[in-house]
């Protein structure tokens, strides 16, 4: 049957069909229809400029070409492709609204996709003919993942992430915790926890994580019942306790590991224990809420000197980061298992005494530490290997990430949003806590002033001209006639989160006088 035949056996099961029949047709073969409707709209752009001289000759019927190739596409990524054809394109069209054009002075189809999946593209080329292509556009993996709420009646539930800081004279603890997307997949609860606190007295700073164990019903009830009892119990030794409220001014190493054992000791007891007595009173098994632990607590001693102790048990990370020296000081091991995703727990044989002491680090030194705990859902992502851990190149690299949210103006928020970083394959909550130095903290706040003024002093020194006509778009858009004999005006710049008013007085375009940045 030819092509005349096969189009006059459509025309006339058309006539036959009623609205309904169509309507379902239309409505199964959507993508088919529109792309036969774009082909007969190429058609007939395409024969407008065919000149028929005699109507005894054939008529010019427009030729479907070869298909175009075309590179595939990723969804909200940039994209330019010249399609691998030599033949002239006069205009170009996509089967639905992709995010995509064609560039006719380039000759190029740019953009940034805003879906996925297939796409068919027909080709108007400049001899009138049509040619087709398909561009497949990828996924974008994050929007495969869904973001379900965990529910608030399931047994233990908490939030999703949290997130807390506290400042004092000798620095910034800082900690969040974010549910990992296989769990915001299924709408299920973080099983991650942590806990920060700093006891003024002896000026002692406590911060601890946990991770929960996947295969534990009630992980996420373990990990907050491990962290919140070792604190509590930390806590309660230095206020109680002569022997413990005396750390600070001692200076023997011995003696100090003495008193951080003694302290972490019972700290670590304590966090199991609590987890037994909630395991009775629950009335569940208490291996459904196994998880991991790592705590660690600083401060200054009275000759300056800053001591550190850190008892770690499962996998994740607990370091000292020395950014000046640089060098990096890890305060335990990572306990990896025989497959993947396989560590150690507390359990009731880690507390015995001498395996519990023996995961008690410590240092000493002259200078305030960086000191960091994470729970394997932040190290594996960012180190990915157990040998990197010790690297003070990778270190140096996460702080400098790190540096952005903390320059924010609510940094534990900031801090809580950057651990829903995007790397592939790494999908389990995560949890950072920090103990960052006056003077290290400083620096990121000056840096965040910086970067401010930087940017105010750029605006300020825009030409007389160019700061005009900015003046004069401000005034057409409020509705003002004339506003150029103002003596000054005001704009808004947002850096980081943090916006800033700037003041801007007109001068003539030889001398141009700035304003202060009112903060």
């Amino acid at each position: 049957m030819s092509g005349l035949e096969q189009i006059q056996k459509i025309k006339s099961w058309l006539e036959e069909m009623d609205e309904e029949s169509i309507d379902a047709f239309a409505t199964q073969n959507a993508t088919l229809v529109k792309l036969v409707s774009e082909t007969f709209i190429n058609f007939r752009r395409g024969i407008e400029n065919v000149k028929v001289i005699m109507p005894t000759e054939s008529t010019v019927v427009q030729k479907i070409m070869p298909a175009i190739q075309l590179v595939n596409a990723k969804q909200d990524e940039t994209y330019l492709c010249k399609p691998n054809t030599d033949r002239l394109i006069k205009d170009v069209h996509f089967s639905q609204e992709c995010g995509l054009c064609w560039n006719a002075e380039q000759k190029v189809i740019e953009g940034i996709p805003t879906v996925s999946g297939e796409i068919q593209v027909s080709f108007l080329l400049e001899d009138g003919s049509t040619s087709l292509g398909t561009l497949w556009i990828n996924p974008d993996p994050r929007k495969l993942w869904d973001n379900i709420p965990s529910n608030k009646n399931e047994r233990f539930w908490k939030d999703d992430s949290a997130s807390d800081e506290i400042s004092t004279n000798f620095g910034k603890l800082l900690a969040a915790r974010m549910r990992g997307r296989s769990h915001a997949h299924k709408g299920i609860c973080c099983d991650d926890d942590f806990t920060i606190a700093f006891h003024e007295k002896s000026g002692v700073h406590f911060i601890a994580v946990a991770d929960g164990a996947g295969s534990a019903e009630f992980s996420r009830l373990g990990s907050k019942l491990a962290v919140e009892a070792a604190k509590e119990k930390v806590l309660e030794q230095l206020t109680n306790n002569d022997k413990y409220q005396a750390i600070s001014s001692s200076f023997e190493t011995d003696k100090l590991k003495g008193i951080a054992n003694g302290l972490l000791f019972q700290a670590v007891q304590s966090a199991f224990q609590a987890q037994q007595t909630e395991a009775e009173k629950e009335h569940i098994p208490l291996k459904s809420l196994s998880c991991t632990l790592l705590i660690a607590l600083t401060l200054r001693l009275e000759n300056g000197q800053w001591f550190t102790a850190c008892y770690w048990v499962g996998d994740g990370a607990a370091v000292i980061v020395d950014l000046g020296s640089p060098k990096v000081k890890l305060l335990g091991e990572v306990d990896s298992g025989n497959y993947s995703g396989e560590t150690v727990f507390l359990t009731h044989s880690e507390i015995e005494a001498e395996k519990l002491v023996s995961r008690i680090h410590t240092d000493l030194q002259y200078y305030p530490p960086l000191l960091m705990l994470m729970t394997d859902g932040v190290s594996d992502p960012k180190f990915k290997t157990d040998a990197k851990l010790q690297t003070i190149e990778a270190w140096q690299a996460l702080w400098d990430e790190l540096k952005i949210p903390l320059q924010a103006e609510n940094p534990a928020k900031a801090l809580e949003q950057w651990l829903d970083f995007w790397s592939k394959g790494e999908h389990d909550d995560r949890t950072l806590a920090m103990f960052i130095s006056q003077d290290e903290w400083n620096g990121v706040v000056n840096q965040r002033q910086n970067d401010i003024s930087s940017e105010a002093h750029q605006v300020a020194l825009l030409p007389n001209k160019q700061a005009q006509i900015s003046t004069e778009e401000v005034a057409q858009k409020s509705g003002e006639s004339e506003i150029e004999d103002e003596a000054e005006r005001t704009i808004n710049i947002t850096s980081n989160g943090v916006t800033t008013t700037i003041t801007l007085t007109k001068v003539s375009d030889q001398k141009m006088d700035t304003q202060g940045a009112n903060q």
